[in-house]
This record gives C-alpha cells, sequence and structure tokens, in this order.
C-alpha cells in the first residue's frame, strides 16, 4: 500500500472517531474495491453514484473487518457511457481486478451485455437500475436485479388501463433501443391479452425529438392511450409535444422519470401523464427522509428516488461479505442467493435466477404539477 493510501487511511479512521485509528496497521488493511458502472453524464445515473458513494463511506466508519482482517471498501467507478463496446471492456476490466463485485450497469442494454462476462468469472453484478427481464432470463447465478421486472410491471399496468380505466385503443410507441423495443412487445400483448387494441405501432430514433409523424398517425387513430418506452430526454419532448398536437390521449411512459427533473423539463401538460415504475412509493419509505438528508449534505442537492437502489446494493454487497466472512467471489455469489435483506427501498430477497422476489410497481399521475400514486401492485 502506498504511503499516501495510508496516510488516507489513518484520516478517515480517525474522523469515524476510533480511538484506537493509530493502533491499526494501514498495511494490515485490505482495501476492497467495488466496482460501479454507469453512464455518469446523465443525472440519475450519476445521483446512483453519489449513493454508491455514500453506502461504501457509511460502511468504513464502522471499522469493517472480514474473517478477522481489517477492510476498506473503495468505490471504482466507470462511465460505460451507456455504450455497449465501452460496456464489454469495462466489464472485462472489473474481472480482472480485484472487486467482489460491480453495482451496474445503469441501462438494461449494457447490463444484459455485461452479464454472461461476470457470469464467466463468477463475479457479482447487481444492477440498480436496469429491470429489463431479460437480464435474469437467462439464469447466470451471478445476476442480481434490485427491482422488479418490466414484464410484471407493464401486465400490471395494461390489465388495469384497459379493463378498469377503459383505454382500449392503444398506440405503441418506442425509441427502438433493446429496453425500449422489449417493453414495447411486452405491454403490446398484456394490452391484447386484456381485450384490447393495438391501432398503431412504430418507432423512432432513440435520439430524436421530433414526434410528428407518430404523433399526425394519432391525430388520424384517435387512440385512448399512447405508450412511450423510452429515455427520459424523449418522454419530456413527447409530453410537451401532445400540447401542440391538441390530442386527448392518455400518455404512459416508463424509465426514470418520476422526480423534479422531469416535472420541470415538461412543464404545464394537460394530458393526463402517467408512468409505470418498478418500486413502491419510495417517499413512504421508514428510512427514505434520513437518507435524503445525508445525500443532501454529503453532495449538496436532492437525491432523486432512484438512487435509493444504488445505495441498497452497495449495503447488500457489503453485508453478503460479511455474512460469507469471505471476500472469495463465488461464496459471495452463493451468500447473495441466501440473503434476506432490509433495505431502505424495502426487503430484498432473490429468486434462483436473480430476480427480486414479491417485487412492488406503482402506477404514477401528475396532479398539480406533482407525481402522485395511483396504484399500487404486487408487493410484500
Amino acid at each position: 500500500m502506498s504511503i499516501s493510501r495510508r496516510i488516507a487511511l489513518l484520516f478517515l479512521l480517525a474522523c469515524a472517531g476510533f480511538s484506537d485509528a493509530l493502533a491499526v496497521d494501514p498495511a494490515a488493511t485490505r482495501v476492497v474495491p467495488i466496482g460501479f458502472a454507469a453512464p455518469l453524464a446523465e443525472i440519475n445515473a450519476r445521483s446512483g453514484r453519489n449513493a454508491a458513494l455514500l453506502a461504501v463511506e457509511e460502511a468504513n466508519k464502522s471499522n469493517p473487518r472480514i474473517n478477522g482482517q481489517p477492510v476498506f471498501f473503495e468505490l471504482q467507478e466507470q462511465d460505460d457511457k451507456a455504450d455497449p463496446r465501452i460496456t464489454e471492456y469495462i466489464a472485462r476490466a472489473f474481472v480482472s481486478s480485484k472487486a467482489i463485485g460491480v453495482i451496474g450497469h445503469w441501462s438494461s442494454a449494457t447490463t444484459v451485455i455485461a452479464a454472461p462476462i461476470y457470469n464467466t468469472a463468477g463475479l457479482a453484478q447487481i444492477s440498480p437500475a436496469s429491470w429489463s427481464r431479460g437480464f435474469t432470463q437467462k439464469s447466470y447465478k451471478t445476476a442480481f436485479q434490485i427491482i422488479g421486472n418490466d414484464d410484471a410491471g407493464l401486465a400490471f399496468a395494461a390489465d388495469y388501463l384497459v379493463r378498469e380505466q377503459r383505454l382500449r385503443r392503444v398506440l405503441i410507441l418506442d425509441d427502438g433501443a433493446y429496453l425500449g423495443i422489449s417493453m414495447a412487445d411486452y405491454f403490446s400483448n398484456h394490452v391484447k391479452a386484456a381485450d384490447g387494441e393495438i391501432v398503431h405501432r412504430t418507432s423512432v430514433n432513440g435520439k430524436t425529438s421530433d414526434f410528428n409523424l407518430p404523433l399526425q398517425k394519432a391525430q388520424q387513430v384517435r387512440p385512448d392511450l399512447i405508450f412511450f418506452s423510452g429515455r427520459v430526454a424523449q418522454s419530456d419532448a413527447l409530453a410537451r409535444n401532445l400540447q401542440r398536437f391538441h390530442l386527448p390521449s392518455t400518455l404512459l411512459i416508463t424509465g426514470s422519470v418520476v422526480n423534479n427533473y422531469f416535472l420541470q423539463h415538461a412543464g404545464k401538460i394537460d394530458n393526463t401523464i402517467l408512468a409505470i415504475v418498478p418500486s413502491m412509493p419510495l417517499e413512504k419509505r421508514p428510512g427514505m427522509p434520513a437518507l435524503q438528508k445525508k445525500y443532501a449534505d454529503r453532495f449538496g442537492t436532492e437525491m432523486p428516488p432512484f438512487a435509493i437502489y444504488a445505495y441498497d446494493s452497495v449495503n447488500l454487497l457489503i453485508a453478503a461479505a460479511k455474512k460469507a466472512n469471505s471476500l472469495e467471489r463465488g461464496k459471495i455469489v452463493a451468500t447473495l442467493h441466501d440473503m434476506k435483506y432490509s433495505g431502505v427501498s424495502g426487503n430484498i430477497a432473490f429468486d434462483a435466477d436473480g430476480a427480486l422476489l414479491k417485487p412492488s410497481y406503482t402506477l404514477y399521475q401528475i396532479e398539480d404539477g406533482k407525481w402522485r400514486p395511483l396504484r399500487i401492485f404486487g408487493g410484500r
């Protein structure tokens, strides 16, 4: 260990209030890397990185030991830019490192691409944001999905909106990306199963803000519901465009849109705007206010709700290492499969494929300029 790292370790231990900090030999303290990969230029992913770092810092304050040896957890962050090619390179780099697990990736496409690389190496991969069913569908032993999958969530939403809200005529629009297309497929199938009708389906470029063609088609077919599966920036552009085309349709969107950032950019919208997310209302979780305050104190900004999953993912991985009393990758993976962990986001346990047991989903609606829960599905 370098002299500068030894000094940093002593400083951190002393700041944590340990009277015997100077008695700890830094040379005997093992630095334990935890990988984190996401498109760090995006606000949601960056907030996830911050929450993950907060969890690491808190863990180190407890003077952790694994198998009797003092350990110092270190977050090793990598910017995958949501690019599959960069993702493969980063995944192999983490495999070659001494990381005990990886928190990531953020988008479903990158998460799914990285999964077989981590699986071959026996390295735990906990995704804090990807809800693609494809992540756990191949039964990789190292894949752990901390939120519910999109297929189940969209089934709940379609059944409720078509059968109970009588929104039977549905136009489906996706961004042409891996997750967007698969979610559009799932939702289309569930709408039909609920006796709804797909009046039109099309894709747009994943980077466009021009929705003229699909909305012109919507003017012709007059859908009750428009479903869009795409990134946040496109979702708010589509919401604003509904006003311009004077469409009365309800809009259902996906992704990390339930936050103030989306509301500020989307502006005032007269249409009914809904969003399906893979969680219970996080603002009602008992530990949420305390975590939000710690986050704001540490980073000087508000914590978007879904950053909580990066925080819980890090704590889950560390808890697994402590329970296994080992830093061996295989033992940590095996322990994760047996874990029953109480996180700030809720109870966390996995089935044999690494999918979250008893997931919750919430259908939100914008009312009076705020996101409010409309319906909660599944859960504990």
